[in-house]
């Protein structure tokens, strides 16, 4: 499993470089000899020495590998694989007071669920999109009888599911995705031989306690 650093945020402004701004001139003459010239300077609100910043190291592939085809759709043959996400920077963060939420979603997932996709995850036959399979996403390093999906319940939030929080740096969840290969019963081999793939997004902000 690859990983990539993706998700990064400063929590102050950066303060931008002033550029040249040309000035126009005024005159004085013998006619009017008064004038006057406005004198101007600004001070940002946010303070660059005490800003948030930080790095969540995220999967940069997750591969179910082979998946097989079960003679029956009628019991569950699960396959699982793990994943995980990792705080591998964090700074300047009043971990009393403020954390990291990591959110993810399926990349076809709305809060209206209105399509074909609706809010579950999908990897799809890269040759025939309308040929796809749902997997669930857990965050917690093994699954049991008493585990719960992160996406059980309706995704109300744009931003997708929340996977997970973290308040300091080395912080690391370790979780599972989980697939059912009973689907793949529903059709003759034939029809689903070929490459899968979908993605998840992932979207971090900081948030109160």
């Amino acid at each position: 499993m690859k990983a990539k650093k993706l998700l990064t945020l400063a929590l102050a402004a950066v303060i931008a470089v002033a550029s040249v701004v040309s000035v126009s001139a005024a005159t004085l003459t013998d006619a009017d000899p008064n004038g006057e010239t406005e004198v101007k300077a600004h001070i940002t609100g946010e303070d660059p020495e005490g800003q948030v910043s930080y790095i969540i190291t995220i999967p940069d592939v997750i591969d179910f590998e082979e998946l097989s085809r079960p003679s029956s759709t009628e019991d569950p043959d699960y396959k699982d694989v793990a994943y995980s996400v990792e705080a591998t920077k964090v700074e300047n963060l009043d971990s009393t007071e403020k954390q990291i939420v990591v959110y993810v979603r399926d990349e076809h997932a709305t809060v209206d669920g209105n399509d074909e996709y609706g809010q579950k995850f999908w990897i799809s036959n890269k040759a025939n999109s309308a040929i796809k399979f749902d997997y669930h996403v857990y965050n917690v390093p093994q699954v049991t009888a008493s585990s719960v999906e992160i996406d059980r319940t309706n995704m109300a939030n744009v931003s997708g599911y929340e996977l997970t929080s973290f308040t300091e740096q080395g912080q690391k969840m370790d979780g599972v995705l989980r697939i059912d290969q009973a689907q793949l019963a529903a059709y003759q081999l034939a029809q689903i031989v070929g490459e899968y793939s979908g993605h998840m997004v992932f979207f971090s902000q900081i948030e109160d306690i």
